[in-house]
């Protein structure tokens, strides 16, 4: 786990919401990793773990999947070597499987990479405890032609997160998934400066910049 801060709004998508009057700002990976103008982040790469650990609730997020348990893998490709998240339903998330991510303390921003086949944009979904619905990007992982992220903040606080498989529009079909580098916090500035070695560092060693393995996808 991780604490830190980054620099540099860039600002990739912009919707309000009905069900929750919240402004959600949509990033890509790359877009990401620069943004928030200082806000503070925290996040969750799994290799620290040992593979084949069922998660419950560690440092303050709660870990959920509607078929199984969340189970750190290191079976399938990754962000960060050597390990991602999957589910004890047959190792990965099935299609029809979700998963979520409950906070403890409420948060602004969000970001996760996701491991799968789906090579159409929006092919998945966050869905946040206010209602919000958020879709995922086509943003492959370097170096390799498959991967999608969902990145996003929002002006309102939420407190759970539900990602779930879409339906490929032209031919129906639904992919199954892992998941690696969880990012979550505060988007806002924060009150005390932090360090200049903080803020430009971050993000860049945890989504995108760290070292992509190439291992087993899902099938």
């Amino acid at each position: 786990m991780y604490r830190t801060a980054v620099c540099c709004v860039v600002c990739v998508g912009l919707w309000t919401s009905a069900a929750s009057s919240a402004t959600i700002t949509t990033y890509n990976r790359a877009a990401f990793q620069t943004a928030l103008s200082g806000g503070t982040l925290s996040g969750q790469d799994f290799d620290s773990l040992a593979a084949g650990t069922v998660l419950g609730t560690l440092d303050g997020v709660t870990y959920g999947a509607s078929g199984g348990n969340p189970i750190v893998t290191d079976s399938y490709l990754t962000s960060t070597t050597p390990n991602g998240l999957g589910s004890t339903s047959v190792g990965y998330f099935l299609s029809s499987e979700s998963a979520t991510f409950t906070f403890a303390t409420a948060i602004t921003a969000f970001a996760i990479d996701i491991n799968t086949f789906a090579a159409f944009e929006g092919a998945y979904t966050a869905t946040l405890n206010l209602g919000d619905v958020v879709s995922s990007r086509f943003d492959v992982f370097p170096n390799t032609s498959t991967g999608q992220f969902l990145g996003f903040t929002s002006d309102v606080a939420f407190t759970s997160v539900t990602i779930s498989a879409v339906a490929d529009p032209g031919s129906g079909a639904t992919y199954a998934y892992t998941l690696d580098s969880l990012v979550y916090g505060e988007a806002a500035a924060v009150a005390v400066p932090e360090p200049s070695s903080l803020v430009l560092c971050g993000l860049a060693s945890f989504v995108g910049c760290g070292v992509w393995a190439r291992r087993r996808r899902v099938a």
